[in-house]
């Protein structure tokens, strides 16, 4: 497999959708055909997974958290992709703000959602004549105690407004341009590394495959770091390179914001369709500093703040695919 992609489709034009699932559930697990479709599908988001331009997967997600028919084509399972495929959902469920998660999973599934960080919150129970348990993600340590409260009557509340505080560099050690080891980067760290370089850098940062890491991109803190960068550095460009657009790309402190403040400081693209799409995700700041997640699922990766070659390799790759792509129509209110 050289091409793993995973897209929001809709459901009532989605046939290799529904297909998948009717092959999972109804055939291979003798899921009754009137269970298996229910009123919730008109209201989830539905997605599906691709392996070499090949539906093989899907998977929903309910508007209270709810992620349910996660189903992986019998071929194609033992790959990783079942986990891919979750990884991208929970991450889309956490810029919406959805929290907690909760599954209903099969007793024989319990192993897989509990490597995810799901875990175990109720007793065994049947559906569709399959036992199963129900999992939840984070987990939680139970009902917090009943607080004791007397109003003090009417009182008066002035919420003065004040501007965000500028960031400064942080007590990162880092340089762009000068520190050349590899930084291995995680969720604890990476919003500060980012927010690091980016306020280091001088005239171009380049992001490709924000869509998979909204979770990094759409921080406030990285918001406004850009927003100090842009404002702060006459010469500063922000190039953002998209796969697809997710439905929530332009919800709350979004890069699709800073599009419509700055239009001329701010290009955001998406990638012609019909061209290979890489897994990475990557940052790219002036000519030296690289931010790469190889698996944005993952949410793992490094840093170099001082890393020439491989800058240069991946700008020429990312100027590849800038050249041919375009401006999303969903997007051009923004430029506005």
């Amino acid at each position: 497999m050289t091409d793993i992609r995973i897209s929001q489709v809709p459901w009532e034009r989605t046939e290799a959708l529904q297909s998948i699932r009717h092959q999972v559930f109804v055939d291979e697990q003798q899921v009754p055909a009137e269970l298996e479709w229910d009123a919730d599908d008109a209201t989830a988001t539905h997605f599906l997974l691709y392996a070499d331009g090949e539906p093989v997967g899907t998977a929903r997600l309910l508007p209270d958290g709810h992620i349910g028919r996660v189903a992986i084509l019998p071929q194609w399972r033992k790959h990783g992709l079942g986990e891919r495929l979750m990884l991208y959902v929970m991450a889309h469920a956490e810029t919406l703000g959805l929290s907690p998660l909760i599954l209903s999973a099969q007793l024989q599934a319990l192993p897989f959602y509990q490597r995810l960080g799901f875990v175990v919150s109720s007793d065994e129970y049947m559906e569709a004549g399959i036992p199963h348990r129900e999992m939840r993600w984070p987990a939680t340590e139970g009902a917090l105690p009943p607080i004791e409260f007397t109003s003090p009557g009417r009182f008066d509340i002035h919420n003065p407004d004040v501007d965000a505080p500028e960031r400064h560099l942080s007590d990162l050690p880092q340089q762009l341009g000068s520190d050349s080891n590899l930084i291995e980067l995680d969720e604890a760290n990476a919003v500060e590394h980012l927010c690091h370089l980016i306020l280091q850098t001088r005239h171009s940062l380049r992001l490709y495959h924000a869509d998979l890491v909204l979770w990094l991109c759409h921080r406030r803190a990285v918001i406004d770091c850009l927003e100090q960068r842009i404002a702060g550095e006459k010469r500063f460009q922000l190039q953002v390179l998209l796969q697809q657009v997710p439905a929530n790309f332009t919800q709350g402190h979004s890069l699709a914001q800073l599009l419509h403040r700055f239009p001329s400081r701010v290009s955001i693209r998406q990638q012609q369709a019909e061209l290979p799409a890489d897994p990475q995700a990557y940052c790219l700041a002036d000519d030296t500093g690289l931010l790469m997640l190889p698996q944005p699922q993952t949410r793992k990766g490094f840093i170099r703040y001082h890393s020439r070659d491989q800058v240069k390799r991946w700008q020429g790759r990312f100027q590849e695919l800038w050249d041919g792509a375009q401006l999303p129509a969903s997007l051009r209110r923004f430029q506005l």
